[in-house]
């Protein structure tokens, strides 16, 4: 019986001769093959040589940008070597992925290719000043599977397989070859200015990313900034899961490199891992560690904990495992310990719903009428006063459901503001049982100081007499309130106070 299955080999071209010829001319005829890159098809400069295709190696690389399996091309005069490195993009030099059309003659020859900092030895044609190498001495080292398909006459590379992600990277291999697709996130409130940063990394090429939900928290936009310094605009949100702390962005632009998604059940304590992250905007930082536990649960969200550092401006980069693969998103860590840092489970973001989208004001909106819905009651959530707060401009921020606790003196101001994400009500009881209290004045004002309101002494729900406040909220934004003594008091007066911060959301109540 005839085999169906034809035999080949592919090899590919960089643009770089001054190789040694080590025997007579042959024919290359223009392959007839089609080329599927990950189900895409691609034009190539193929050439069919005594059995065998050939292809551009830059055209691969080009064609692999975006993937996991992506890798630059450079030419090391010095050496006289081609220069492959995993993990980074391909810069076109133009001539890339074009057709041919004639025969043309090949010289067989012999060169160095330096892949990683790893000298390997391959074969390859010189065809027109340019050199074609194998496809499969290629493939062999990056993880890349290709599939022949006799009937439709085709040649199938596919990424994420191969032998390259069975065996454990490098430091450097792993930063080389992910880093690339770890992004430093800026967010901007509703008026424009500065508000949050963090670090996200890229899902697919077509901009589907993560982050941590805290890192969008009253965002009104955000730009993400990839590491060669290029900015792009977040259209939007298309999932999002305020409790867990994961949010699927979706990221102006096209063609970005991305992770490859691992399995978090898998870990185990004591596994070697890697952070990628932005923290305190540093792009891009590596650090190494491993796994101290799995499913640690703090305030009912499941964490691995890791002895990585990561520092604020981390939450949301790339936890990797030694295959470089994503097996969670940076988040957390513990201050008052030692290396006690923590990532939420990469399978939770598969959990998430991403066939929405929101735009930040429709986020905003939503998940404020959510925050009313689970709100904290009375004294189930405390905060302590944040000194100083004495002015406007070191207001401390509460959040609806907070019960703060704080210490006002003769000739004290305390200061706080609060974000309301669509127009309704603002309330604020405050209550003590310290002498003079009846002294004490509330006001509250919007954040354009338009609409200012006095609290009034009022019997409370407890039976307790305290002041009460009700402000109409009429467009989402920042709104202050203000704690101080209305009349003089004796100058070593202090007193502990208790007030309780809720909005209602237009709507909410029906």
């Amino acid at each position: 019986m005839k085999n169906k299955w034809i035999p080949f080999i592919l090899a590919f071209v960089c643009t770089f001769s001054n190789f040694i010829i080590v025997q007579a001319a042959v024919d290359a005829k223009p392959t007839t093959s089609k080329i599927y890159v990950n189900g895409e098809q691609k034009p190539c400069a193929a050439y069919y040589i005594n059995g065998n295709n050939y292809f551009k190696l830059r055209d691969l690389a080009y064609a692999l940008n975006g993937t996991t399996q992506q890798f630059s091309v450079d030419w090391d005069e010095q050496r006289h070597a081609v220069m492959l490195t995993s993990g980074q993009r391909y810069q076109p030099v133009g001539g890339e992925l074009e057709e041919i059309q004639e025969t043309a003659s090949a010289n067989i020859v012999s060169s160095n290719v330096i892949v990683d900092g790893q000298t390997i030895h391959v074969q390859g044609y010189t065809i027109k000043n340019n050199t074609y190498f194998k496809l499969r001495d290629i493939t062999n080292i990056f993880g890349i599977s290709v599939t022949w398909n006799d009937k439709n006459n085709t040649i199938n590379i596919e990424t994420g397989q191969g032998e390259y992600n069975t065996r454990n990277l490098t430091a450097k291999e792993i930063y080389n070859r992910c880093s690339d697709a770890i992004f430093y996130i800026e967010t901007f409130d509703i008026d424009g200015d500065a508000l949050s940063s963090g670090s996200g990394f890229f899902l697919d090429k077509e901009g589907k990313a993560v982050t941590n939900f805290h890192v969008l928290k009253n965002a009104y936009s955000a730009v993400i900034t990839i590491p060669d310094g290029t900015n792009y605009n977040v259209k939007g949100v298309l999932g999002y899961d305020m409790k867990g702390d994961l949010a699927i962005l979706q990221v102006d632009g096209n063609n970005f490199p991305f992770l490859s998604i691992g399995d978090s059940d898998e870990i185990t304590s004591g596994e070697k891992i890697y952070a990628i992250g932005s923290p305190f905007g540093l792009s891009n930082t590596i650090s190494e560690g491993i796994v101290s536990g799995i499913n640690r649960t703090i305030e009912n969200i499941p964490y691995i904990q890791i002895t990585a550092a990561i520092s604020h401006g981390s939450s949301g980069g790339a936890l990797l495992n030694e295959k470089g693969q994503v097996v969670g998103v940076t988040s957390a860590g513990l201050a008052v310990g030692q290396n006690l840092n923590f990532a939420i489970p990469i399978n939770a973001v598969s959990t998430l719903d991403s066939s929405s989208f929101y735009t930040f004001a429709e986020l905003v909106e939503e998940y404020t009428l959510k925050e009313y819905h689970e709100r904290s009651k009375p004294f189930e959530k405390v905060v302590l006063e944040e000194e100083p707060n004495d002015l406007l401009e070191t207001s401390q921020l509460v959040e609806s459901g907070d019960s703060v606790v704080g210490n006002l003196g003769a000739t004290d101001l305390d200061n706080y503001y609060v974000f309301c994400g669509s127009p309704g009500v603002m309330e604020v009881y405050c209550y003590s049982e310290a002498e003079h209290f009846d002294k004490v004045a509330l006001l509250a004002e919007d954040m354009y100081g338009n609409i200012e309101m006095l609290g009034e002494f009022a019997e409370l729900e407890n039976g307790e007499t305290g002041i009460y406040l009700l402000m109409p909220v009429l467009e989402p934004g920042y709104y202050h309130f203000m704690l101080g003594l209305g009349e003089v008091v004796p100058k070593n007066t202090e007193m502990d106070y208790v007030f309780y911060y809720q909005f209602t959301p237009e709507g909410a109540i029906k």
